[in-house]
């Protein structure tokens, strides 16, 4: 016979544990797997049927320097190498001499840079030889070495003028000029020295900057190439005859870089609230309105398959 001291405890601790412990297993032979679902219907685990990345990257697919036409007239002056330090985490000095710096860097990075006339503010703004040889570049030098109010019309003077396909030649560097080809590969050698696998990733890129009578249809062209294939082309432009504003062009140009080359590229459409419809048309606008084909809905899908 046990001892009345043991009994008591036998009963107070060792058999309630056994029924605990008991439970589950005779409910896990009875109870069907659904009937372990939460109110919501869904799985008691939350890691079950969860098939979504969990691993986030922050970037930035869209940045201008004082490459750029509207950036450089409007006072930005730091280029590319000063974006990638900033994008990185570092610290640089902004156009108003503050001292700036992320909470928290980027994973990866873009500089898209305006195709047409790129680095041709840089010459306007310093004064090249070439730029001066032009009435309406030594105006725009002019104006915009006044600073303040004058600089700031000269940039949106600059840019109507652009969009309305009225600047000068001498002001629009495209390919064929010793100009462009030279910012295009300082481009592409900012990008190899700050690209950091795992770390920090550049990708080499360009803004293509078609604007059709102030209508928006920019996109910006994203190689997943290194300069061994990017050196091989120049940015495709928007003005003829060495480039053209019609988006099928520049899906061709994007076609025939992959050919040519082996590489992948692809096209980021953005700011088509300024398009006045062009970005998502129902009918041509380049042919005179004429029903969109197969043939354009297929390019499309392929080279952009994202918009910001």
């Amino acid at each position: 016979m046990m001892p009345p001291i043991m009994e008591e405890k036998l009963f107070r601790y060792v058999l309630p544990l056994a029924l605990i412990l008991g439970n589950p297993i005779l409910a896990q032979d009875a109870i069907k797997p659904s009937g372990l679902s939460g109110p919501s219907g869904r799985p008691y685990s939350p890691y079950a049927e969860r098939a979504y990345p969990t691993q986030v990257y922050f970037r930035d697919t869209h940045v201008h320097t004082g490459l750029s036409g509207d950036a450089g007239g409007g006072g930005t002056r730091l280029m590319p190498r000063d974006a990638y330090r900033f994008a990185r985490g570092e610290e640089v000095i902004s156009n108003t001499g503050q001292p700036v710096k992320l909470s928290i860097p980027l994973d990866f990075f873009m500089i898209t840079d305006h195709s047409d006339a790129m680095g041709a503010i840089t010459d306007i703004i310093g004064g090249a030889p070439n730029i001066l040889a032009d009435e309406q570049g030594r105006y725009f030098h002019e104006e915009f070495n006044k600073g303040g109010e004058a600089a700031l019309a000269a940039a949106l003077e600059l840019t109507a003028a652009f969009a309305q396909g009225q600047v000068s030649p001498a002001l629009n560097y495209q390919p064929g000029n010793p100009a462009y080809a030279r910012v295009w590969d300082d481009i592409i050698d900012a990008a190899e020295e700050y690209n950091d696998p795992g770390v920090f990733s550049t990708f080499i890129a360009y803004e293509w900057t078609s604007l059709v009578a102030g209508n928006n249809l920019h996109r910006n062209v994203i190689f997943r190439d290194g300069p061994e294939l990017t050196r091989q082309i120049l940015p495709y432009t928007t003005t003829p005859p060495v480039g053209s504003p019609n988006p099928r062009d520049l899906w061709k140009w994007l076609e025939n870089y992959e050919q040519t080359t082996g590489g992948r590229v692809l096209a980021i459409p953005h700011n088509g609230n300024l398009s006045n419809g062009w970005m998502f048309p129902l009918v041509d606008d380049f042919a005179d309105g004429v029903p969109l084909d197969p043939a354009y809905a297929e390019a499309r899908n392929k080279w952009e398959r994202l918009y910001e």
